[in-house]
C-alpha cells in the first residue's frame, strides 16, 4: 500500500512538473504588432494576444527596464490596433488601469460579437525613445514575462 501511494505521489510531481515546464516554454502571452497611433514618437500602441486556455491579469509594464509614468491597457471592441486606427473617441475602443481588466483568451472570443466583446488588446505607453518593453504578468497564479525588442521607426 504505501509503495502504491508513493507511486501515485510521484507520478503526480512529475505530471505536474512536466506541466509547469511546458508552460514556462510555451507563454501564453504573445506581442502581434506596435504601432504609433499617430506621428509623434512617445506613445506606442503594443497589441498583446493571449493564446493560453485561461485570463491573464497583467501585473507591471517596464520601458528599457524602467516603469514608465503612463501605461493604459487598450481593449477594442472593433478593430485591431493598426497605424489607421482612430484611438480618441471611438466609442469601441476602452481604455483601463493596468490591472483593471484580465485579457480574455482569444480562442474563446466570439468573433462575430463586434462592438459589444473585446476583439483585440493592446498596451498604450508613453515613453520617447522605447527600445524594449518587458511585461510581467500572471497565468494560471504563475509569474511570467515577455520582453520585446522593439525596432527603430527612424
Amino acid at each position: 500500500m504505501k509503495k502504491l501511494l508513493f507511486v501515485l505521489l510521484f507520478s503526480v510531481l512529475v505530471v505536474g512538473a512536466g506541466f509547469i515546464i511546458y508552460l514556462k516554454s510555451n507563454p501564453p502571452l504573445v506581442m502581434n504588432s506596435y504601432t504609433n497611433p499617430t506621428d509623434e514618437s512617445t506613445t506606442k500602441i503594443v497589441e498583446i494576444e493571449n493564446k493560453g486556455l485561461r485570463d491573464i491579469k497583467l501585473q507591471q509594464i517596464l520601458v528599457d527596464d524602467k516603469v514608465p509614468e503612463n501605461v493604459e491597457l487598450v481593449v477594442s471592441k472593433s478593430e485591431p490596433f493598426e497605424a489607421e486606427t482612430k484611438l480618441v473617441g471611438n466609442p469601441n475602443i476602452t481604455y483601463y488601469k493596468l490591472r483593471q481588466v484580465t485579457v480574455f483568451p482569444s480562442q474563446y472570443i466570439d468573433r462575430k460579437a463586434i462592438g459589444k466583446q473585446a476583439q483585440h488588446y493592446a498596451v498604450k505607453v508613453e515613453e520617447p525613445n522605447i527600445k524594449k518593453i518587458t511585461i510581467k504578468y500572471k497565468y494560471l497564479k504563475m509569474p511570467f514575462t515577455l520582453t520585446a525588442e522593439l525596432q527603430s521607426t527612424k
